[in-house]
């Protein structure tokens, strides 16, 4: 059957008549229901720019690190010392928050802001709970931040190593 010189409709009369099923549901007219077609059809290039975000988001942090001990500390930016292992001053502030009890709660509960709360910053905490752990990059570089022992509390400290 040729259809030359009319205009294919694929409305929802037709396709009953034709006795073909209907491809739009319900759920594919709400704003929710199309979000998810769409994600999933992409899929694959959100994971690819979450990745490449992530990598771009650590190798930054890594590199800031290393060019603050570099510039600062006069050495070897790669010497086996770092923020938090190397010896400590008697003028040096101590933080009373735990150095371990913070990595494990930026590991388990970074993600809603808890290890932000446990170190005294409030306002970066709530921002890190209603962002989901700022779309789960911020909470990446807080765990590189406390493993490098770059993050304080909110005096300022330096976190409390066991020795």
């Amino acid at each position: 059957m040729s259809h030359y010189g009319t205009t294919a409709r694929r409305d929802e009369e037709s396709e009953a008549l034709n006795r073909r099923p209907s491809s739009r549901t319900h759920a594919n007219d709400t704003f929710y229901g199309r979000t998810i077609i769409h994600i999933h059809t992409h899929r694959k290039r959100y994971l690819a720019l979450w990745f490449l975000a992530a990598v771009v988001t650590v190798s930054t942090v890594v590199g800031l690190f290393y060019y603050h001990k570099q510039k600062h500390h006069k050495g070897d930016p790669f010497a086996p010392d770092s923020f938090a292992t190397h010896p400590r001053h008697d003028d040096e502030c101590k933080s009373d928050r735990s150095y371990a009890i913070t990595i494990l709660l930026s590991i388990f509960f970074g993600y809603i802001g808890i290890d932000r709360f446990y170190l005294g910053h409030i306002i970066t905490g709530l921002l890190k709970l209603i962002t989901a752990g700022g779309f789960g990059i911020w909470y990446i570089i807080d765990i590189i931040l406390i493993v490098i022992g770059a993050l304080p509390d909110h005096n300022g400290c330096r976190l409390a190593v066991p020795n």
